[in-house]
């Protein structure tokens, strides 16, 4: 067993193991000290995803929502990924192994793998995601987010067709969202900072942030 995982053709998914162990160890040497790395990596990066795939939702708010990387803590997320990626990967080798007698061809493995772990992330995420407990101490629905400033990052928001912008709250959590300009005639190109007005389904209506 040993000799299989430190294959070369292994070493990519025994490396994903291994990052894996090290994360847990870290967690654990954190909290004996009265930190935590989990509740580090959520204040790094706080990303909250105002739609998934079902929703219309377009550019990174469409793959971050299909991923679920929005819906579980990073930590959590970034060991769902490497665990997948890994187990897969293994696998693929295995079988490989057992039935034609020879390593599955490196690259083809890698690209199984990686496709295998994104859909991990879509439904195991999700199925966690409805599992683990909501922390509310500093959550902010998407309906408390009128009045807050934002960025448009992807697209040009017009009253016929929705772009997507960057919002952060009060906590400097992200939230991607679609938005379209409250006044007729009026576009929002990309960087351009707005307000946002008023929520109807998935799509907020701004102004232009005036200085």
């Amino acid at each position: 067993m040993v000799d299989y995982l430190l294959a070369h053709q292994n070493w990519p998914f025994t490396l994903a193991f291994i990052l894996v162990i090290a994360l847990g160890l870290f967690e654990l040497i954190s909290m004996l000290v009265g930190l935590s790395l989990l509740s580090a990596l959520d204040d790094l990066l706080p990303i909250n995803i105002d739609a998934d795939a079902s929703s219309g939702a377009d550019g990174i708010t469409r793959i971050l929502g299909w991923l679920c990387l929005g819906r579980l803590p990073l930590l959590v997320w970034l060991v769902l990924v490497l665990t997948s990626f890994a187990i897969f990967g293994l696998t693929i080798n295995y079988l490989s192994l057992s039935f034609m007698f020879h390593f599955f061809p490196e690259h083809y493995a890698l690209i199984s793998a990686a496709i295998l772990t994104l859909f991990s992330c879509r439904y195991v995420g999700g199925a966690l995601a409805k599992k683990m407990p909501k922390n509310e101490t500093s959550a902010i629905s998407h309906s408390e987010l009128a009045g807050s400033v934002g960025t448009i990052t992807v697209g040009r928001a017009t009253q016929e067709t929705p772009a997507e912008a960057m919002i952060k709250d009060a906590f400097t959590q992200k939230h991607y969202v679609r938005v379209m300009p409250d006044t007729a005639g009026e576009q929002f190109e990309q960087g351009t900072q707005i307000v946002l007005l008023r929520r109807k389904n998935n799509i907020w209506f701004a102004a232009r942030l005036t200085k």
